[in-house]
């Protein structure tokens, strides 16, 4: 407990899946967190905290592609707390389709959330973080953001943009107290991944070919990924640098 006593964070995609096991284990550990979502809180546990703990956490509207919205709320949690020293970088989309069939706008529209909403996050939150003394950055890509997969162009392009962004980052702020690193989650049960099932004729079948995927036979929670970020954020971690974080249950390793 406390690990992360003191910090304010900012996460995005917060208001289910990852993103909101993010923001309800970071308020556990101790810190003031800004939860933005282009949708309301759809996680219940992240709702109870809303309601019984306003000044640990808080929720604003945001659509992390969009500059002026993401600007808007790191200004929310600078008023709010004065500081700011964790970002994690949580909202992304699915894309399923292949480099020939891909519409061009769908490729658009799947850079612009995984990969544009990573660089506005991490623009907008260096400044007050090195003002600070330094802070934390982790931003979600994922196991396709290091290896490819047939039906999965835009996405995979995306999430490897993270990844190499955040080397980037790690890199360029290191001598300013800024560590950036990416997870790359493997098959975790969210929403989103929900979503894939029931566009297929078979959810059940589909959610039993990506476990099949894993080499321990069974799908992530959101949980895992969220204490990987807790981790990464914690003084704990004050050595690690422009690492990328498999949280997979083995996926790459094979």
């Amino acid at each position: 407990m406390n690990r992360l006593e003191g910090k304010v964070a900012i996460v995005t995609g917060g208001a289910s899946g990852i993103g909101a096991a993010v923001a309800r284990l970071f308020v556990a550990e101790g810190a003031r967190v800004l939860a933005c979502d282009i949708q309301d809180p759809l996680d219940a546990g992240l709702r109870t905290l809303l309601a019984d703990m306003p000044d640990k956490v808080r929720f604003t509207r945001c659509d992390a592609s969009n500059e002026g919205q993401v600007v808007a709320a790191v200004g929310v949690a600078l008023e709010a707390w004065g500081r700011l020293d964790a970002a994690v970088a949580c909202a992304g989309v699915p894309g399923q389709g292949s480099d020939i069939d891909l519409a061009v706008d769908e490729w658009d529209r799947i850079m612009a959330i995984n990969a544009r909403g990573v660089f506005l996050l991490t623009k907008h939150s260096l400044p007050p973080m090195i003002a600070g003394g330094g802070g934390s950055i982790t931003n979600i890509s994922s196991a396709y953001g290091v290896v490819g997969a047939p039906g999965f162009a835009a996405y995979c392009a995306s999430k490897g943009a993270v990844r190499t962004f955040t080397k980037s980052t790690a890199i360029e702020h290191a001598r300013q107290g800024v560590r950036a690193n990416s997870i790359h989650p493997g098959v975790i049960e969210t929403p989103m991944l929900q979503g894939i099932f029931d566009g297929t004729a078979d959810p059940e079948q589909t959610r039993a070919a990506f476990s099949a995927q894993q080499p321990n036979g069974f799908n992530g929670a959101p949980e895992d990924i969220a204490w990987g970020c807790v981790y990464l954020a914690s003084d704990e971690a004050r050595f690690v640098n422009g690492v990328e974080l498999p949280i997979d249950g083995g996926l790459l390793a094979g």
